[in-house]
């Protein structure tokens, strides 16, 4: 089976030292692509370049939100691959623009603000690129979306998985993480279907799905 996974988190640029980012360690994504790869899948990783590496994949890189959304475009219209895994922490907002003491830079020509300057950041939302994947792609791979909550109930979690535009969507908590626990919740058409303790059950359940269809 040919597998893409995306990993890690975006980092949206702020001025030439300093972005928005997330908690996204890309820790899951490497040790999926590491996985799958031993259980003799063809592994495809885009990743965040501050994140951990899967060595034996191929991989390829993305910085920010839109590096991201453009490397996927590529990678889907030219290649076709069974299953596609959004792993990545993808960023709600980008910086439109930055305001100091008044005065409004586009962040891409800023190298670096001052200190002791008063500075207001304008966000704008992004579009969900989870939604768009099928669009993106030249043939139908079974997709895969990650939600992360943070402290919601079963109700509130599966509410939020089921608005995920996904064949499947695989939920985890940020609680659990700090707690060291990997527990993923599977949801499939709003549906709550079973629980996985531990990324490597998690690849095992992966390996599997392919070719079981959505």
């Amino acid at each position: 089976m040919k597998i893409l996974i995306t990993s890690g988190g975006t980092a949206e640029p702020v001025d030439g030292v300093r972005f928005l980012t997330n908690f996204s360690t890309g820790h899951t994504g490497a040790v999926l692509a590491r996985r799958l790869q031993q259980m003799g899948h063809k592994v495809t990783l885009l990743r965040s370049a501050r994140v951990e590496a899967a060595p034996k994949a191929e991989e390829l890189l993305f910085s920010d939100f839109y590096s991201l959304d453009q490397t996927l475009k590529k990678i889907l219209a030219r290649e076709d691959f069974d299953l596609v895994v959004q792993a990545a922490a993808v960023g709600d907002f980008a910086v439109e623009s930055v305001q100091i003491n008044g005065q409004d830079f586009v962040p891409a020509q800023l190298p670096k603000i001052p200190s002791g300057v008063s500075v207001r950041l304008l966000l704008k939302p992004t579009h969900k690129i989870i939604d768009r994947l099928i669009s993106y792609a030249r043939n139908r791979p079974v997709v895969v979306g990650f939600k992360l909550t943070n402290g919601l109930s079963q109700t509130a979690a599966q509410e939020a998985a089921a608005r995920v535009q996904a064949d499947w969507v695989v939920q985890n908590d940020l609680t659990d993480i700090q707690a060291g626990k990997r527990i993923f919740t599977l949801y499939c058409n709003g549906q709550r279907i079973q629980q996985i303790n531990g990324v490597d059950s998690l690849a095992q359940w992966l390996g599997a799905l392919g070719g079981s269809g959505a």
